[in-house]
């Protein structure tokens, strides 16, 4: 059985790296309010193991966001639904006087 966290991010949510502690490094995604956190094992090959974790996660990370800023530009229209009527009426306008 496994624990899946699902985060649903808000303006404001980030990532970063914080070392709460001389000599120890954490990852923290999140917000002050919410966040989860990525720390290295205290065991021989802890800190290989979270580095290939780090790298794969970073890999997955930009692909994803690609993806949304790709999404978000096909999905989005370019000017508000005011200005589309306007920039139709003004091109009708240019026809006839044509």
């Amino acid at each position: 059985m496994g624990i899946h966290v699902v985060i649903q991010p808000l303006v404001g949510y980030g990532a970063a790296v914080v070392s709460p502690s001389p000599g120890v490094r954490q990852l923290v995604a999140g917000s002050e309010e919410t966040s989860f956190i990525v720390q290295v094992p205290a065991r021989i090959g802890g800190l290989m193991d979270t580095a290939r974790f780090a790298q794969s996660l970073a890999d997955a990370a930009s692909e994803f966001s690609e993806w949304c800023e790709t999404q978000h530009r096909t999905r989005s229209h370019s000017s508000s639904f005011h200005d589309q009527w306007s920039d139709a009426a003004d091109d009708a306008v240019t026809r006839k006087n044509d």
